[in-house]
């Protein structure tokens, strides 16, 4: 029992007394084991990586990458795959490169740990290059090293817009997201 806690507990979010609750909810239910077995089993069946952007594919189709009307001078970085699926929920119709982390020294996450050596073989002087990465210390660091290493490759690199989300109240937000939403503004007449 402890060793499957322990387990449950490698997932991200979960820790030990949600893992035991997981633990018994599957031996005492048999209709959930049997979900569980089969989400299991369809996981490793139908999905896999796409070995040239990193996002999934779905029975041996990637969304981005065999998606042929999709814009392919057009490519959008991200750090997680679940950053990948957010930008496949939006109305973007570029390509995706997903890196699998961001940089971070203190716990030797270096840049050749990331998929970066993956992106520079993909890209071309044709492309705009979008870094959507976390707006954290470390997505900061790797955003600053893709941009410094980037210039000279593409036609462009750009930055998602930072600033107040849709139904952000200006009483509850921070001076650093106030100072990018100011910095970040969009012209009135831009939006029509």
């Amino acid at each position: 029992m402890n060793e499957i806690i322990e387990i449950l507990k490698e997932f991200e979010g979960i820790g030990t007394k949600a893992a035991k609750k997981i633990f018994f909810e599957i031996l005492t239910n048999q209709s959930k084991k049997d979900k569980l077995i089969k989400v299991i089993s369809e996981i490793s069946e139908k999905f896999s990586f796409c070995e040239r952007c990193f996002y999934y594919k779905k029975e041996n189709y990637c969304d981005f990458c065999d998606q042929k009307k999709r814009n392919q001078n057009q490519m959008c970085v991200v750090s997680y795959l679940t950053d990948a699926q957010k930008i496949s929920e939006s109305n973007y119709n570029g390509l995706i490169h997903v890196l699998n982390g961001e940089i971070n020294l203190p716990k030797n996450i270096q840049p050749e740990n990331l998929k970066i050596a993956q992106l520079f073989d993909r890209i071309s002087t044709d492309m705009e290059i979008i870094l959507a990465l976390n707006l954290t210390f470390e997505g900061e660091v790797t955003a600053n090293y893709l941009g410094a290493r980037l210039k000279s490759k593409c036609k462009n690199i750009t930055r998602i817009a930072r600033g107040i989300p849709l139904g952000g109240v200006l009483d509850y937000i921070d001076n650093d997201t106030i100072d990018d939403a100011i910095l970040n503004r969009k012209s009135i007449k831009e939006e029509e």
